[in-house]
């Protein structure tokens, strides 16, 4: 993914920083090219990450920075995650999985011109503060159109989920488990420091408390392919036992909020 990343930015420079000038309601301005940050979170992994990483940001162009974060132990991908985000310095915040499922080159100009119209609806005039709201990429179209194989029991599932986040969830979002997420600064800050789970659920969380906070949301089909070697890349058993863990940390959430269990701060 970091390959396909780093090739794409720095063929289409230009175009992505004036697609994020647009967002930040900004002029045209062709001599100044946005700078980036990739941060890497290695959730901890016995293997090479760091290795990587490094070669990486030998080759990253000058002004971006390139950032690992090694977790002392595994602390799964909803804490991985937040303590990613958290750390970002960035207005803009995008959130992707290492698989590469995603395409960049598709993805990326979809969020940011949802996020434009978002934050046109939502900013004050004349102000430079980008307001709490957030663009989730989205498989849910593959439901009707097979850009994607998946395997039955991955279907069933998918369809089961999309239920039940729209129930337990939002309306508004189908397709809160694909890894392409873009969030502004004070999203950031709101979502992500009220967010307790910390395995795959929580993006159902952020859902929830964006729904609770205020905070535009938005949703956008992106190209997607399944990938071999994904971390629920398992048998037909364990992927249901995840699934109904899923479902189980969903009413969870729903119900921590609804009993006032957890609190929400702003």
């Amino acid at each position: 993914m970091l390959d396909a990343t780093i090739e794409y930015l720095d063929e289409k420079r230009n175009y992505i920083t004036q697609l994020i000038r647009a967002v930040k309601g900004q002029k045209k301005d062709w001599s100044d090219v946005v700078q980036c940050e990739f941060i890497i979170v290695d959730d901890g992994s016995a293997d090479d990450t760091e290795k990587v990483v490094r070669k990486y940001a030998e080759s990253v162009k000058s002004g971006d920075t390139v950032k690992l974060i090694s977790m002392h132990k595994n602390c799964g991908k909803g804490g991985a995650v937040k303590t990613g985000m958290l750390q970002s310095s960035g207005q803009l915040c995008l959130m992707v999985d290492a698989d590469g499922a995603t395409d960049i080159s598709d993805g990326l100009p979809k969020v940011l011109k949802s996020m434009k119209s978002l934050i046109s609806e939502n900013k004050s005039n004349n102000s430079s503060f980008l307001p709490p709201a957030a663009v989730f990429g989205s498989r849910a179209h593959l439901e009707k159109e097979s850009t994607a194989s998946r395997s039955k029991i991955r279907t069933f599932l998918m369809h089961a989920f999309h239920f039940f986040v729209k129930t337990l969830c939002s309306p508004r979002i189908q397709d809160t488990q694909c890894g392409f997420k873009l969030f502004t600064r004070s999203a950031v800050v709101l979502l992500f420091t009220n967010l307790h789970l910390r395995r795959w659920a929580f993006d159902t969380e952020a859902v929830v408390i964006a729904e609770k906070l205020g905070v535009s949301l938005s949703e956008v089909g992106v190209i997607w392919h399944e990938v071999d070697g994904s971390k629920l890349d398992a048998g037909k058993v364990v992927l249901a036992i995840v699934s109904l863990g899923m479902l189980r940390d969903m009413v969870c959430v729903r119900m921590c909020y609804l009993l006032g269990i957890w609190k929400l701060g702003r």
